[in-house]
C-alpha cells in the first residue's frame, strides 16, 4: 500500500515503477504479495527518478501526514503525548515497510532512528529523509504547535540536507543513521488528538494485522488481520487474503469452516466493527471510512451498514453523539 500511496502522490505510474526496477513480473495492485526489502527499496529508488517533482521528500512527507487515511498513524495521534504516540508506533512500523524505528532519550533529548529490517540492505537515503520529514509533521498535527526538531542527521548530500531543513526547523547533519531528536518539552507536549477509546480497537487490529504472519495464530484472526491491512488498498477478496496468509483459497475456506465461520462472515463483521468503531471514536468522514473499508463509494457503504444495524452511517453517528451529550 505504501509504494502505491506514493505513486498517486507522486504522479508516477505504478506498473512503469515497477517495470523499471526490474518488478514488472509483479502485478501491480496485488498488496497481499510480499517482497524483500531489496525490492522495496529497488522501488523507492525509482520512484525518486521517475518524480517529476525535484522537492519530493518534503512534498511527500506533507502530502502522506495530512492526506490519506493510513491505520498505523492512529498509533501517533490517538496517544496521549509526543514519547508515547512515538513508542506507539515503533511497535508496528515494520507494517508499513522493512523500516525499523527506534525510540530512546539520549542526552537529555528523545530521539528516534529509522534503519533497515536487513542489516545487508541498506536504506535509501532519501527514504530516511522521508521518515524524518513525516513523523515531524505528524506531531504537529497532532500537537496544534509548531513543534521543531533540535537535530536531526541522515546520509544525504548538502542539497537534500538543505531541502527537508526548513521542514524539520533544524538544519541536519550528514549522518550514517537517519534520526531526528526533540527537546524534553516536546517529548512531554500533550496532544490535542489523544483518543483513548479508538486507540484500545486501533491497538488489537494492529496486532492482528501482526499475526496474520503468524502460522500458529487461529486462521479466523489471521483473517481479520489480513483486512485490516488490505482494505485501505481496495483489496478484500478471498484471493487475496489467502495469497497474504501464504494458503490456497480452498484450503483457507476449508480451515475457516473448521473453526465453525466463513470468509464472507469474517469479512461482514471486520467491515462491521471497524465502521462502528470510526463513526463512534473518530471524526473521519462517511466517505474516508468507505475507503478504508474497501468499498467503492460512501453509498455502497452506506447501504451495508443499513443491513447490519438498520441505520445510515449517519443517523448512526448522529444518534450516538445524542446518547452522550
Amino acid at each position: 500500500m505504501a509504494t502505491d500511496v506514493v505513486c498517486r502522490i507522486l504522479g508516477v505510474d505504478p506498473q512503469v515503477m515497477l517495470e523499471t526496477s526490474g518488478l514488472g513480473a509483479l502485478p501491480y495492485g496485488r498488496s497481499e504479495l510480499r517482497g524483500t526489502a531489496k525490492q522495496y527499496f529497488d522501488c523507492w529508488n525509482t520512484m525518486e527518478v521517475l518524480s517529476p517533482r525535484p522537492d519530493y521528500v518534503p512534498h511527500l512527507g506533507v502530502a502522506i501526514s495530512r492526506g490519506p487515511v493510513i491505520p498505523v498513524f492512529f498509533t501517533l495521534s490517538c496517544a496521549p503525548d509526543t514519547e508515547t504516540g512515538l513508542l506507539r508506533l515503533a511497535q508496528f512500523k515494520s507494517l508499513l515497510g522493512p523500516t525499523l524505528m527506534r525510540v530512546f532519550w539520549d542526552g537529555g533529548l528523545l530521539r528516534l532512528e529509522f534503519d533497515s529490517v536487513d542489516a545487508r540492505v541498506p536504506m535509501p537515503p532519501n527514504l530516511g529523509a522521508l521518515h524524518l520529514v513525516t513523523v515531524v509533521e505528524n506531531i504537529r498535527g497532532a500537537t496544534a504547535h509548531p513543534v521543531c526538531a533540535v537535530a536531526a542527521g541522515f546520509d544525504g548530500s548538502e542539497e537534500d540536507r538543505h531541502m527537508i531543513a526548513g521542514h524539520l526547523g533544524v538544519m541536519p547533519e550528514r549522518s550514517q543513521a537517519a534520526y531526528v531528536a526533540f527537546a524534553p518539552e516536546d517529548a512531554k507536549r500533550r496532544f490535542v488528538s489523544e483518543n483513548p477509546a479508538l486507540w484500545a480497537d486501533i491497538e488489537a487490529d494492529l496486532s492482528l494485522q501482526l499475526a496474520a504472519q503468524n502460522n500458529r495464530w487461529p486462521v479466523a484472526d489471521r483473517v481479520r488481520g489480513a483486512l485490516i491491512d488490505l482494505m485501505p488498498s481496495g483489496r478484500k477478496g478471498a484471493e487475496d487474503v489467502a495469497l497474504a496468509l501464504g494458503i490456497s483459497r480452498s484450503t483457507l475456506q476449508r480451515r475457516l469452516h473448521e473453526e465453525g465461520t466463513s470468509y464472507q462472515v469474517l469479512l461482514d463483521a471486520t467491515r462491521r466493527d471497524m465502521a462502528i468503531r470510526y463513526l463512534t471514536k473518530s471524526t473521519l468522514r462517511v466517505d474516508e471510512i468507505a475507503s478504508i473499508l474497501a468499498y467503492r463509494d460512501a453509498n455502497s457503504f452506506s447501504r451495508s451498514f443499513r443491513t447490519w444495524t438498520g441505520f445510515s452511517p449517519t443517523e448512526f453517528r448522529e444518534a450516538n453523539d445524542r446518547n452522550f451529550t
